[in-house]
């Protein structure tokens, strides 16, 4: 803070205050020293889920003074990682019918005030995708295998067979941001589904 001219002997004592002490808290007072026309004091602010304006003023003798403050969310940024109970990380068994698969799409390694979870998965030219408010789903495959049948594959180091997946994910904050996408290979067991040998 500036006063408009050099500080008295002794020091100038400037009250201090905030609007919204839950989101900006400011010392009660800072000493501007004599001869000195500038002072500066910390800002404690907390974490918000959206952006919130807070007014701070400062009084010495009959003048005061405003100025607002913004607290920004921070932002988001995506992680995740996909398990399957029966093949573990990185990988997705097909269950009856291909109407779900095995694994879990978790994404509790993300960070920020995350409002939801953007989840798109594409197998061969085939892409589908939900959005989740919660950190773990698993894949909606609502076309079933139709989804699966322009996917490649490969083989694993046993001789096991898959199918390869990609999965997506993009977060965004309570207020609105959106996190740049982050995407993981993922191996798809057949199970026997959908006409699959393997």
């Amino acid at each position: 803070m500036t006063l408009a001219a050099s500080a008295p002997a002794g020091g100038a004592t400037v009250q201090l205050g905030s609007n919204n002490e839950r989101v900006a808290r400011v010392p009660a007072t800072v000493t501007v020293a004599a001869g000195a026309r500038t002072a500066t004091f910390l800002v404690d602010t907390s974490t918000v889920s959206a952006a919130e304006s807070v007014v701070i003023t400062a009084v010495y003798g009959s003048e005061s003074m405003s100025a607002t403050l913004t607290v920004t969310a921070p932002s988001g940024n995506a992680a995740f990682v996909v398990r399957s109970p029966a093949r573990g990380v990185g990988a997705c068994v097909i269950e009856s019918e291909a109407s779900e698969f095995d694994c879990v799409l978790d994404g509790s390694s993300s960070t920020g005030s995350i409002s939801s979870w953007m989840w798109t998965y594409t197998m061969g030219t085939n892409t589908l995708g939900h959005t989740s408010h919660d950190a773990g789903s698993h894949a909606v495959i609502s076309t079933k295998c139709a989804f699966l049948q322009t996917a490649t594959g490969g083989d694993g180091p046993n001789g096991e067979k898959y199918l390869n997946m990609t999965v997506t994910l993009q977060v965004q904050t309570a207020d609105g941001v959106r996190s740049n996408s982050v995407q993981q290979a993922v191996k798809v067991y057949p199970n026997h589904e959908c006409g699959f040998s393997y």
